[in-house]
């Protein structure tokens, strides 16, 4: 009796070792980096790798130096360490997101600028934005021949920007010589330096530096009175706009510099002129 239970006793042991050693092997292979050196000046949000809350979607970029021509290119995200949802949140998972080809079709060192989009339902007013937090992006290149190259790298989605107006429900009429622009900022620890705004719009007119119908932009520095030395500072300013810009659709980012760090905080908001 007694030998019989020390066999399964030992049976027993061994089944437990063996399916830890499996789940060791699992968590190993997890989120492993096939060719990480292919995989240059990655941009997540930003070179910090993080991202406003308030953003419609997730800027990626980087470089990419493969050995054979791209055939596919894919995403995935996951949250690693998230706050729990509030209203109009969600903990963000994205599987199998398929970058479109025109990045990097018949390439073999293409450069990827693309963004994700928080809620593709409403692409640029976001009805469900992520939970504050980190998460992971995946990036998986497959070339011809079927190799793969895959990069990890974690990013935060954090809640600088709050309350946040431009013109009336991102709408202004035309003919407009300002655009009302609106929203809290939190430094936590640090104190604003500068914040600047960059409208970009498409170009309508022939004796700019770019083509009709190609993007342009103009660059505001705001008053240093309005933010200077505070670190959650609330921004009410009437952005000067020329009253001819056409009908039709505009972004305005707002650039945030904090004492302490080496990169503006950069938020994109869309805006339309409407008749």
């Amino acid at each position: 009796m007694k030998l019989k239970f020390k066999l399964l006793a030992i049976i027993v042991f061994l089944g437990i070792f063996l399916h830890s050693c499996d789940n060791n092997d699992d968590t190993l292979d997890y989120g492993t980096d096939i060719n990480p050196e292919r995989f240059e000046n990655i941009e997540i949000g930003n070179g910090d790798f993080k991202v406003p809350q308030f953003n419609t979607d997730l800027h990626i970029q980087f470089d990419y130096n493969g050995k054979s021509k791209v055939k596919k290119m894919y995403f995935d995200i996951n949250p690693i360490d998230v706050s729990e949802p509030a209203s109009n949140e969600g903990k963000w998972t994205v599987t199998n997101y398929l970058v479109p080809e025109k990045y990097y079709k018949e390439q073999i060192n293409p450069h990827v600028h693309h963004h994700v989009y928080f809620d593709p339902n409403n692409k640029h007013f976001p009805l469900l934005r992520p939970s504050k937090g980190i998460y992971s992006l995946k990036i998986t290149v497959v070339e011809e021949g079927n190799s793969e190259s895959v990069i990890t790298k974690e990013f935060e989605i954090v809640k600088k920007f709050s309350d946040v107006e431009i013109g009336h429900d991102n709408q202004i009429e035309y003919g407009n010589n300002e655009l009302h622009t609106e929203f809290t900022y939190d430094g936590g620890n640090n104190t604003i330096s500068e914040i600047k705004y960059e409208l970009w719009f498409e170009e309508w007119r022939n004796d700019k530096n770019v083509p009709v119908g190609s993007w342009d932009k103009e660059l505001i520095v705001l008053p240093k009175e309005l933010y200077e030395n505070k670190k959650n500072p609330n921004i009410h300013y009437h952005l000067p706009i020329n009253p001819e810009f056409p009908i039709g659709g505009y972004w305005l980012n707002i650039y945030v510099k904090e004492s302490g760090e080496n990169e503006d905080f950069k938020l994109s908001i869309p805006f339309s002129i409407v008749e």
